[in-house]
């Protein structure tokens, strides 16, 4: 990668992408009830079975940190996604990133990890920076790629490409912490950013 990369803004999202519709949840639990991991109970819900008990039982969190910088062009004002990326120099119109300079992308996360976001499991990341901490609330999904060799990106949305690191976030980058972006706007921050897997 060269030092003066210029990274530019490129969170433009097809139109028209397909939402998750309550048929696509319907076609999941059936697969699951084919492989008997639930079943429908008295007409009503959906509930696991022994098998799938078990199984959830077995599931054990997963947990990874990401080491990244601050620069003096970090904006935050993103609306329905943050970034972390590996190039070391942004423009200003570059508003999703977050931190540069990060350590890891999405093809460089753990297999456990990659494992656990496929499953679509809720993963909990946390950015921290002088000591000032937030935390967003994301889903994995098993149409994750995660081969990126640059990005990390999460979305507040249910788009889905080889950047996506999680979906449905409660937290896009104008939704952080005021006092956190200001720290994170300083090219001498160090910021840590943890991915944490709940069973």
């Amino acid at each position: 990668m060269e030092k003066e990369k210029i990274k530019e803004e490129r969170e433009i999202e097809p139109e028209g992408m397909p939402e998750i519709t309550p048929q696509m949840v319907q076609t999941a639990l059936k697969a699951l009830e084919a492989k008997g991991m639930v079943h429908y109970a008295e007409g009503v819900a959906y509930v696991p079975t022994e098998k799938g008990w078990k199984l959830l039982m077995e599931i054990k969190p997963a947990k990874e940190e990401i080491i990244a910088y601050g620069h003096s062009n970090i904006v935050a004002t993103h609306t329905t996604t943050f970034e972390i990326t590996r190039a070391e120099e942004i423009k200003k119109d570059a508003d999703c990133i977050i931190a540069v300079k990060a350590n890891k992308a999405c093809r460089d996360l753990s297999k456990e990890m990659k494992d656990a976001l496929k499953e679509g499991r809720k993963v909990e990341i946390t950015i921290e920076a002088g000591g000032i901490k937030d935390k967003i609330t994301a889903y994995g999904s098993p149409a994750l790629k995660l081969t990126h060799p640059e990005d990390i990106v999460v979305r507040k949305s249910d788009f889905i490409d080889n950047r996506t690191l999680a979906i449905l976030a409660d937290k896009a980058a104008n939704e952080i912490k005021q006092d956190l972006v200001e720290k994170l706007k300083d090219a001498k921050t160090e910021i840590k950013i943890t991915l944490e897997i709940k069973p």
